[in-house]
């Protein structure tokens, strides 16, 4: 069975990442994904049960999620499931995998900062570790840090540089410009 899903959940392990033997990068790590419900009788939150997988990642994908996740994080995974019976000697079971093509962080628990990789696959995951809570420092992209605006974290407000700010001294009004014009 290969149904394309979107899963939302919890990272249970640190991704592994590792080359393979043709030369690419491959990763994988445990999701832990459980279902809340409001019990109007309780008047709470219930924890409902807990879906496992395993998030298999390949190239560019693997590393950047390398770098970037970590035990514990709030994340969206896109993918291929594939649930698949298995056998190891008298012990059997069914594993239960998603092919991933698009993680991201759950945004709906938290912030996170998108820092781009530059031309070369995965060479800013390359570069960090894993994120800390600012989601590292920009690595390749047109833009650099200084163009980047500041973020108040508490509050999401973006901040004036003191360089941006317009000089209130030197500040010509709409009127006298108008009047300069005419």
């Amino acid at each position: 069975m290969s149904e394309h899903i979107t899963v939302r959940g919890f990272v249970a392990t640190d991704p592994q990442v590792r080359m393979a033997q043709a030369g690419f990068s491959v990763g994988n790590f445990r999701l832990a994904a459980t279902d809340r419900r409001f019990d109007r009788e309780a008047n709470a939150w219930v924890d409902g049960q807990t879906n496992w997988f395993t998030i298999n990642m390949f190239r560019a994908l693997a590393l950047n999620a390398g770098a970037s996740l970590a035990k514990g994080m709030p994340v969206i995974v896109t993918g291929r499931l594939k649930v698949r019976p298995w056998e190891a000697g008298d012990r059997t079971g069914t594993a239960v995998e998603i092919e991933a093509d698009s993680i991201g962080h759950d945004l709906t628990l938290g912030t996170a900062r998108f820092s781009r990789s530059s031309g070369r696959t995965g060479e800013a995951a390359v570069a960090g570790g894993p994120a800390d809570d600012a989601g590292g420092a920009p690595v390749g992209g047109p833009f650099d840090e200084d163009d980047e605006p500041r973020v108040d974290r508490s509050t999401g407000e973006v901040l004036e540089d003191a360089a941006d700010a317009p000089d209130e001294a030197s500040e010509v009004s709409e009127q006298e410009r108008d009047l300069a014009l005419a």
